[in-house]
This record gives C-alpha cells, sequence and structure tokens, in this order.
C-alpha cells in the first residue's frame, strides 16, 4: 500500500503540479487548499506526511496549523514538510525552520523547490518516521 501524503496549500497549480511528481514517485495524494481543510482531511485521509504551505487565508496559517497538529493526540505525530515561499515573498532570508514551540515542523524547504529535492525530503522524512 502507497504510503498516503496531504498537500495543505492555497496555489492550485503548485498543488497540482506536486501532486502529479508525488503520485509518480508511488504515493498517495489528497489535498486541502487551506488549514481549516487540511485539518478535517487529516482525520478523514490519515497520511503518512503533511506538506504544508505557510501563507495561505493568513500570513501565518500554516504555523497556526503545524502547531494544532502537535497539539492534537491523534495527529500530532504526523511528520510535517513545510513548504513556502515567505522567504521570496518579504524580500529577505527569514531564519524559519524546524521550531519546537514556534515552528513544530520536520523540515522547512523554500519554493520554488526542485522536484527531486522534494521527492528525496518526503523519502527521507518517512524513512526516519518508520525507524523511530
Amino acid at each position: 500500500m502507497a504510503q498516503k501524503i496531504l498537500i495543505i496549500d492555497d496555489d492550485f497549480d503548485l498543488v497540482e503540479i506536486n501532486k502529479a511528481f508525488l503520485q509518480k514517485a508511488g504515493f498517495q495524494v489528497d489535498c486541502a487548499y487551506n488549514g481549516q481543510e487540511g485539518l478535517q482531511k487529516i482525520r478523514t485521509f490519515a497520511p503518512h506526511l503533511i506538506i504544508l504551505d505557510v501563507m495561505m487565508t493568513s500570513v501565518g496559517e500554516g504555523f497556526e496549523v503545524a502547531r494544532k497538529i502537535r497539539m492534537d493526540k491523534e495527529m500530532g505525530k504526523i511528520p510535517i514538510l513545510m513548504l513556502s515561499s515567505v522567504n521570496r515573498e518579504v524580500g529577505f532570508r527569514l531564519r524559519i525552520g524546524p521550531d519546537e514551540d514556534w515552528n513544530p515542523v520536520n523540515a522547512f524547504i523554500d519554493k520554488p523547490v526542485d522536484y527531486d529535492k522534494l521527492i528525496n525530503k518526503v523519502t527521507e522524512i518517512l524513512n526516519s518516521q518508520k525507524e523511530s
């Protein structure tokens, strides 16, 4: 059975491109286009990994969603890969990465992303989950 990935991002075109690459790599993929929809789909789709954007309905919505996931007993162990253009949008390099309290994700990748890098990072995170 293919591992399941949920993409939560408001950029429809980017979601469809990422979905196609992930499916080609053998993953089962579902999508949500804002944080609220994403939180609902986590419960119904039960993903093995979440790819989460930062800026959606609000500027920091992705951070809020990540914290809600981590605080939930059922969802809290699902790995999160944050994929965002926040550094490009603000015009300078922010130091946004995994942080236990403020940004509780497993990894952070800047958009635009090289698809080989995305697939490699997804595989790395999922493999590390199997080992723990």
